[in-house]
C-alpha cells in the first residue's frame, strides 16, 4: 500500500510540476471551484454512468444542491462557477452578442446536451448559456473538457456540456416559489411543482421569469455610465412528464420554451442603438430508457429543436427574421462482457434547417449520420484502457472517422491519473459558408474545408489528507483548416476563410479544502495559449483571456450560508480590452427561516471593476461589450 501511495504522490506531484515547468512557471491561484468528488457518478465522458476515478477525462460536475446554496439565476451563472469554463456575457441579453457564448478551456466549438440531445445551432454552431433549462428544473451538469467528437461528433472539439434535468417520478410532490429584486430595477420569479403516483407516473412544471432595466458600467474614463437600450425580458417554461415502465424501464417527453427579448445597445460606431431582438425556442423531446440499472443499459430519443428570431430596427436594412430548427434521433446499448470489459454502440442522425432570406438566401439544410463505439478494459488491476471510434457522414462534407484513446490508472479510491488523445473534426456552419451582407461586409465561404486536428489531454485528481483534494490537467490541440473570418482593410470587407493552422495549449489546477463541517474553501487557475497561422506564421489571438484566477470561500451551519467568489484575469491584449486585468468579488447571504423558507443577498462585482468579457473597443478606447457595474438583489423562496 505504502508503495501505492508514493507511486500516486509521485505522478501527481510530477504532472502538477510539469505544469509550472511548462507553461512558464506561472503559479496557480483562485477559482471559484465544485466540492471534488471522485466516487460521483457521471455518464457524458462514456455516455454511461461511471465514477470519476474511472474515467479518463477532465470532468466537472455542478449539482441541483450547490445550484440551491448559490440561488443562481439561470444556467450561464452556474456554468460560471466550474473550473475551465469561460461564460463570455455582453451585459445586454437582448443584442445578438448577448447570447452568453460558452467556452471549454479557451475553446468555443463547444457542444451543449439537455439530457443528451443536442443543443447548437445550425446558423452559428453554438448553443447560448441564455437557452438553457431554468435552473430550478435541473438536477446536474456536466461538463466534459477536451475533445469530444469520438463519441459526440463534431461541434465536440472542445468538450461537452450536458444539462441533466430532473425527473418528476425520482422526487416528491412539491411546490416552490421564489421572487427577488434588486440593482437597475431587476426581477426574477419562478415558480416549479412537480408530483408523482405509486403507479410512476412523473411530472415536473417550471416557470423562470428574468427581466432588467437599462444597467451601469464603469467607461474607460472610470466614470460610472448608463447604457441605454440594455435592458431585457427572459421568460423561460419547461414541462416534463415521465412515467416507469415495469421495474427499470421509463418513457419521458418534455417541452421547452424560452423567450427572450431586449434591446440591442451596440451600435456600429458606438452605443446608443435603438434596434432590439426577440427570440423564441421551442424543443420537444420523446425518449425510452430500458435497463436503467443495469450494466446493459439503452435508450432511443427523438427531439425537434425550434428557434426563431427577429431583429427590429428603424433602419429597415437592419431588420431580419430567421428560424433555425433541428430535428434528430439517437440510440445507444451498452453490453457488459465481463468485470473487465463493457462496450457502448450508438447511433445518430439530425437534420438543422436555416431560414434567412437576407442572410443566407433562403433556406439551408444540412444533415449528418453517425455510428459510433467505445470499449473500456480494465487490462490489469487499476489500470484501464478507453478506445472509441466515430464514423460521420455529412451530407456536405463526407465521411470523417474519428478515434479516440484514452490511458487511466487508478492508484485509490480517491486518486487517478489519465491520458488521452483523439482526432476532432468539426464542419463549417451555415453561417460560414452562406452568410451575405453587403451592406456590411461580411460574405461567407461555401468552398471551405473542415476543421480537423488533434487533441491531447494528460490529467490527474488526488486527495490530500482528509480534507483537501487536487486536480490538474494539461491540454494541447493541433487544428489545420480552423475556420476565422479575416477583415480586409483595403476593401472593408469580412470573409469566412481557412486559418493554415491552430495550436492550442494550456493548464488548469484545481484545490478544494475543508476547515471543518462548516467551512470551505476553493482554488483554481486556467492558462490558456491560442496561436495562429493565418499565411504569416504564428501569431496570439489577442481575443483570448490567457490567466483566469477565481477563489471562493463557503460557510453553512443549521441556519446561515455565506459565499464569497473572487474572479480575476490577467494578460489580456490592450488592443482588444480596455484593460489588460481586472477583478471581481461576488457576495452571498443566505438565512433558512424554517425547513420551508430562505431568504438570501447577493452582490455582483461588488469592486465595481471595469471589465468585458468579449473582445473589442471602439476608436474612442471605449469597450464594444461592457459588463454591469456593482449590484445587488434580493429574494425569498418558499417550498409548500
Amino acid at each position: 500500500m505504502k508503495k501505492i501511495q508514493r507511486l500516486r504522490n509521485a505522478v501527481m506531484m510530477s504532472l502538477f510540476a510539469g505544469t509550472t515547468v511548462v507553461w512558464g512557471g506561472t503559479a496557480f491561484a483562485a477559482e471559484d471551484l465544485q466540492e471534488f468528488a471522485l466516487d460521483d457518478m457521471v455518464v457524458t465522458a462514456s455516455r454511461v454512468p461511471t465514477q470519476k476515478v474511472d474515467t479518463p477525462a477532465d470532468i466537472s460536475v455542478i449539482t441541483k444542491e450547490e445550484i440551491a446554496d448559490q440561488n443562481y439565476a439561470s444556467a450561464s451563472d452556474a456554468l460560471r462557477a466550474i473550473p475551465g469554463v469561460n461564460v463570455l456575457g455582453s451585459g445586454a441579453k437582448g443584442s445578438s452578442m448577448g447570447q452568453d457564448k460558452i467556452l471549454l478551456n479557451g475553446d468555443e466549438r463547444v457542444l451543449v446536451l439537455v439530457d443528451g440531445r443536442r443543443m447548437n445551432l445550425g446558423s452559428s454552431g453554438n448553443s447560448s448559456a441564455d437557452w438553457l433549462p431554468p435552473v430550478n428544473a435541473i438536477e446536474r451538469i456536466e461538463v466534459l473538457k477536451g475533445g469530444g467528437s469520438a463519441l459526440y461528433g463534431t461541434d465536440a472539439v472542445g468538450g461537452v456540456i450536458n444539462v441533466i434535468m430532473k425527473k418528476g417520478s425520482d422526487i416528491g410532490n412539491h411546490v416552490t416559489v421564489k421572487a427577488a429584486g434588486g440593482s437597475f430595477n431587476a426581477e426574477q420569479y419562478a415558480i416549479s411543482a412537480s408530483g408523482s403516483t405509486d403507479s410512476g407516473l412523473g411530472l415536473i412544471v417550471s416557470a423562470t421569469k428574468e427581466r432588467r432595466g437599462e444597467y451601469k458600467f464603469k467607461n474607460a474614463n472610470g466614470k460610472s455610465q448608463l447604457l441605454k437600450n440594455s435592458g431585457y425580458d427572459d421568460t423561460g417554461v419547461i414541462v416534463k412528464l415521465d412515467q416507469k415502465v415495469g421495474e427499470d424501464n421509463r418513457i419521458g417527453v418534455n417541452f421547452e420554451h424560452i423567450n427572450a427579448e431586449g434591446g440591442s445597445p451596440f451600435g456600429y460606431s458606438g452605443f446608443g442603438n435603438t434596434d432590439s431582438h426577440k427570440r423564441i425556442s421551442n424543443n420537444v423531446a420523446l425518449r425510452y430508457d430500458w435497463n436503467e440499472s443495469s450494466d446493459e443499459r439503452g435508450y432511443v430519443q427523438v427531439y425537434k429543436n425550434y428557434q426563431h428570431a427577429h431583429f427590429r430596427s428603424p433602419d429597415a436594412g437592419n431588420q431580419s427574421n430567421f428560424t433555425d430548427s433541428t430535428m434528430g434521433i439517437e440510440a445507444q446499448q451498452n453490453f457488459k462482457f465481463s468485470d473487465t470489459d463493457e462496450l457502448t454502440v450508438g447511433l445518430e442522425y439530425y437534420k438543422t434547417t436555416v431560414d434567412n432570406a437576407a442572410l443566407y438566401a433562403g433556406k439551408r439544410d444540412i444533415n449528418n449520420k453517425a455510428i459510433f463505439v467505445e470499449n473500456r478494459w480494465e487490462f490489469a488491476p487499476s489500470w484501464q484502457l478507453n478506445a472509441g471510434l466515430r464514423y460521420d457522414h455529412h451530407s456536405k462534407y463526407g465521411s470523417e472517422f474519428t478515434p479516440k484513446v484514452a490511458l487511466n490508472k487508478k492508484f485509490d479510491e480517491n486518486s487517478n491519473a489519465y491520458l488521452s488523445w483523439g482526432r476532432v473534426f468539426n464542419a463549417p456552419t451555415t453561417d460560414d459558408l452562406y452568410w451575405y451582407q453587403p451592406g456590411w461586409g461580411m460574405f461567407g465561404n461555401p468552398d471551405l474545408k473542415a476543421e480537423k486536428g488533434n487533441v491531447w489531454t494528460l490529467g490527474g485528481n488526488t486527495k490530500l489528507g482528509d480534507k483537501t483534494t487536487l486536480s490538474g490537467s494539461i491540454f494541447y490541440s493541433d487544428i489545420d483548416d480552423a475556420i476565422g473570418w479575416l477583415y480586409d482593410s483595403t476593401t472593408y470587407q469580412s470573409k469566412a476563410v481557412n486559418i493554415n493552422k491552430e495550436k492550442r495549449r494550456g493548464l488548469e489546477v484545481s484545490l478544494n479544502h475543508d476547515f471543518d463541517d462548516n467551512l470551505s474553501a476553493y482554488a483554481s487557475y486556467t492558462y490558456v495559449q491560442v496561436k495562429q497561422d493565418k499565411g504569416k506564421g504564428f501569431t496570439k489571438d489577442l481575443t483570448t483571456k490567457p490567466n483566469i484566477y477565481r477563489a471562493g470561500l463557503k460557510y453553512k451551519n443549521a441556519d446561515w450560508l455565506f459565499t464569497l467568489n473572487a474572479n480575476a484575469v490577467t494578460g489580456q491584449s490592450e488592443k482588444n480590452f480596455v484593460d489588460s486585468s481586472y477583478f471581481t468579488l461576488d457576495l452571498g447571504a443566505q438565512y433558512k427561516i424554517n425547513d420551508n423558507a430562505k431568504l438570501f443577498i447577493n452582490g455582483y462585482n461588488l469592486t465595481n471593476a471595469r471589465y468585458a468579457e468579449f473582445g473589442g473597443l471602439y476608436k474612442n478606447g471605449e469597450a464594444r461589450y461592457p459588463m454591469a457595474g456593482r449590484s445587488f438583489i434580493i429574494g425569498a423562496e418558499y417550498t409548500f
